[in-house]
């Protein structure tokens, strides 16, 4: 069933390109698509494995290529603050899963969003759910340097010597499993698939504005980025379907929630 819901969206991608008149590639595209991704995704977003969902920044790239008929390169990338630099050294030609701030358009070009962001606080039972901002100042709350997810920290007020660094999204949620942090910020739909996996995760605090994931390229690459947004905006609703499909429901009644307050 799967499978057929993929095809699915692949066609409706191809019919919405055949209705613009996107018959052959776009001048200036890449034969292959270096796609620079964060080694711990989570599958649900950006599956590494040779077979089963390929996850919903996958399987909207893949779109991508087989629209375009370009090879694809997945480049998995260990460490987060190296996402945008290998980029601009030309090692990639497109990052997935990045938030769109006004620290990185200065460095980057984004595409059209991809899904939004809201930045929310996470704690473990049994210790208990923060819901002020203020209550946040006083813990220890886990970060990943370099991330949307350090910067909402900061922006809410904690002080540098209560923020404790993990490497990655992993090793941040095994610090609050093992009690080395009291508290994380992370992206709403993050939170929502590790609690997946974690029962004892619980939410609180929003933090901050409404933000959007969107796609990074290189900021010369126009080409590149003007055949991207063309791709997303003519997804239409099969993008969104993919989100649900890969998200579900409970995540999106917590963006519809978020969006709200």
């Amino acid at each position: 069933m799967a499978r057929v819901g993929r095809l699915v969206v692949v066609g409706t991608v191809v019919l919405a390109f055949a209705a613009l008149g996107a018959a052959e590639p776009a001048p200036g595209l890449p034969a292959k698509l270096r796609v620079l991704v964060t080694a711990d995704e989570m599958p649900e977003m950006f599956s590494f494995a040779a077979s089963g969902a390929p996850g919903l920044e996958r399987e909207l790239v893949e779109g991508f290529c087989r629209v375009h008929g370009l090879s694809l390169q997945v480049v998995p990338v260990d460490d987060f603050d190296q996402l945008i630099p290998m980029l601009l050294r030309g090692e990639g030609d497109l990052v997935t899963g990045l938030v769109d701030t006004k620290a990185r358009r200065d460095k980057v070009a984004f595409t059209d969003e991809i899904f939004p962001v809201r930045h929310l606080v996470v704690t473990r039972r049994p210790r208990a759910e923060v819901t002020r901002v203020e209550e946040l100042r006083s813990l220890r709350v886990g970060v990943i340097p370099g991330t949307s997810w350090e910067q909402a920290t900061a922006e809410a007020g904690v002080p540098k010597r209560n923020r404790v660094p993990f490497r990655d999204a992993n090793a941040l949620l095994a610090g609050l499993r093992a009690e080395q942090a009291d508290a994380v910020v992370m992206a709403l739909l993050d939170y929502a698939l590790a609690s997946k996996r974690d029962a004892q995760l619980h939410a609180g605090a929003f933090l901050g504005a409404g933000l959007s994931a969107a796609w990074a390229v290189r900021p010369a690459n126009a080409a590149l980025l003007g055949a991207l947004d063309d791709y997303l905006r003519a997804m239409g609703q099969a993008r969104h379907a993919l989100l649900f499909r890969y998200v579900g429901e409970e995540a999106l009644s917590l963006i519809a929630l978020a969006r709200r307050e």
